[in-house]
């Protein structure tokens, strides 16, 4: 988050800078308030596209094998760009790489990625018979499971896309 507000500013600033340059260019052709006018468009045109585009970037970070089961979009109002378009600001993948068949159950690796948050990576078997999932790999006896709705989109691509 520090680097975001840091390339804000930074943005902000080189916009400043080369309205600056130009009326210095156009020996005072250009109005004053363009410099102050242009940083702030460019520090809000920035914060837009980092909040757009975080989802498709975080998802490239995570390599080809992971599938996204699920994202969260969300509107917020002190973004009021979001009620025109949504943001995504939370998803979840699975790794097929990391996945292991046995009959009914899959076992995989389930990634929690949240925009300002703290991220995850849980250890996951999905019951696909039972529609039940538990936070557990290997021995799964006594395990805690959660029941699961047949049509959850996670679970879901874990018994149709990981098998």
């Amino acid at each position: 988050m520090l680097l975001e507000f840091i390339a804000t500013i930074s943005a902000g600033v080189g916009a400043a800078g080369l309205m600056v340059a130009l009326r210095k260019f156009t020996r005072g052709g250009l109005p004053k308030w363009l410099a102050p006018a242009a940083a702030g468009l460019a520090m809000l045109a920035f914060t837009i596209w980092s909040d757009y585009s975080w989802f498709a970037r975080a998802q490239a970070t995570l390599g080809p094998d992971k599938i996204v089961a699920t994202s969260v979009e969300k509107q917020q109002i002190w973004r009021p760009w979001t009620y025109a378009a949504p943001v995504t600001t939370q998803f979840i993948a699975l790794d097929k790489a990391k996945t292991t068949v046995d009959g009914a159950m899959v076992g995989t690796d389930m990634y929690l990625l949240s925009r300002r948050g703290d991220s995850a990576i849980v250890p996951v078997t999905f019951d696909c018979l039972m529609s039940r999932r538990t936070d557990a790999h290997g021995e799964l006896t006594g395990a805690d499971w959660i029941s699961m709705d047949q049509n959850d989109p996670i679970l879901r691509t874990a018994c149709d896309r990981l098998r």
